[in-house]
């Protein structure tokens, strides 16, 4: 087992070292969102606009070169593809402080999205081979909170910056990190041996192999779904939050980040760690416990988006809607399908295949989710403001979370075929 060459402080310490490529990976993503209203304003941007920045001109280069980038790093050096993947994100995300029009920010952005496709997969194919599976799904969740992490630094260090300095030095000044990083990746993490052989067949090939895995289609539908929910309600809740509930954008940021940030690392780690115990029981929780956490966040989540804006506290001047209450609440649930979700694809996988297996996922979840979650829910926003105005934007955010039921329903289905595909095989990895 590739585990058993490292000691468990050197493990300890490469998950470190992939949690802080995953805290920049979602930085400099995530970072456009507490920006979008003074960007939108700048350049005189509509809606659909800023939705098509945020989401589709990034998720498209994202998701696509995802696979065939995956594919090198499964026959080259995973740890070679993450520094060299990092580097380029973060130079690209530095240059968006520079952009002269939208159309340049959005070729940028297309470069920032280039250079993300390499950063999860690997990651994923090398967390399983450095940790057993009975302890993926929480190392695993681990990895994941640095998807809040990114997120609290990027909507309250990205609000706190572009007030103080503009929005585009919040840029420049969260881009050069992650070329420190990639030199830090380059020299010290370490790649495991791999038993089975380089692919050899065609992508293509490979591909159809990974998706006809039993399960694996409903798996990846299922997180699409959430996805679609999840990123539309992440993209617009700033300008939510500023044009309904008449937050200033550092308050927007501040609330976000911190709930954000809370509720997402709460949820991820108790949802990894409680999964690793009860799909020891039976293997087919390791997809229950992500239905059941897309069915219980649902509630909540509209009742953030509902709730009226008439109430709030009133803390020296600093707003708090009662709505982050349930957003709040329902970070927390939600993220429990992260973790157990990500260790299911790697589970599956055969060893080879595993980058190409995460790739293809992200594939699904972000051109769905990433993609089409912020640009459908700022067409929906445009298609109602002659009737509702700025309420628009609330109903539109109501009507994309529907999507989280439907994914729910699928990782349900999915449980049964994963468990007897494991338990089929007659070594599991």
């Amino acid at each position: 087992m590739p585990q058993s060459e490292f000691s468990a402080r050197y493990r300890h310490y490469v998950l470190f070292i992939l949690f802080l490529t995953y805290v920049l990976n979602f930085l400099d993503r995530q970072l456009m969102t507490i920006l979008l209203e003074p960007i939108k304003q700048e350049f005189g941007a509509s809606d659909t606009a800023m939705g098509f920045l945020t989401g589709f001109a990034f998720a498209l280069f994202y998701a696509t070169l995802g696979i065939p980038v995956a594919r090198l790093a499964d026959a080259w050096s995973r740890r070679n593809v993450i520094a060299i993947s990092i580097t380029l994100w973060s130079g690209m995300t530095a240059l968006c402080g520079a952009a002269g029009s939208f159309w340049q920010l959005a070729l940028l952005r297309v470069g920032v999205g280039v250079g993300e496709a390499g950063g999860t997969p690997p990651s994923h194919s090398l967390i399983t081979d450095y940790f057993p599976p009975e302890q993926r799904s929480t190392a695993f969740s681990i990895h994941a909170t640095g998807t809040q992490f990114g997120v609290l630094i990027g909507m309250l260090g990205g609000a706190i910056i572009a007030d103080a300095l503009g929005w585009r030095m919040a840029f420049v000044i969260f881009g050069i990190p992650g070329v420190l990083l990639g030199l830090l990746i380059a020299f010290t993490v370490k790649e495991p041996l791999r038993a089975a052989a380089p692919p050899t067949g065609s992508m293509w090939a490979d591909i159809g192999k990974v998706w006809r895995l039993p399960g694996f289609m409903l798996i990846s539908c299922a997180g699409a779904l959430t996805g679609l929910a999840g990123y539309g309600l992440g993209a617009w809740s700033p300008s939510f939050l500023i044009r309904i509930h008449g937050l200033t954008l550092v308050e927007a940021g501040i609330l976000l980040g911190l709930t954000g940030a809370i509720g997402g690392i709460v949820g991820a780690v108790i949802g990894g760690v409680m999964c690793d115990r009860l799909s020891q029981r039976d293997l087919r929780w390791q997809l229950w416990f992500p239905a059941l956490g897309a069915f219980a966040s649902a509630p909540m989540m509209f009742a953030f988006v509902l709730w009226p804006e008439s109430q709030a506290w009133s803390i020296r001047d600093f707003t708090i809607p009662v709505a982050m209450v349930f957003m709040l609440l329902g970070g927390i649930i939600a993220a429990f399908w992260i973790g157990p979700t990500y260790a299911a694809i790697q589970n599956l996988a055969p060893d080879h295949q595993r980058t190409q297996a995460s790739a293809l996922f992200l594939f699904m979840f972000n051109l769905v989710g990433l993609g089409l979650g912020p640009l459908v829910i700022g067409i929906a926003s445009d298609a109602l403001a002659p009737s509702l105005g700025d309420e628009s934007l609330r109903y539109a955010m109501a009507g994309g979370l529907t999507a989280v039921m439907l994914g729910g329903g699928l990782f349900w289905r999915a449980a049964p075929l994963y468990r007897d595909y494991l338990l089929s095989r007659p070594s599991p990895t």
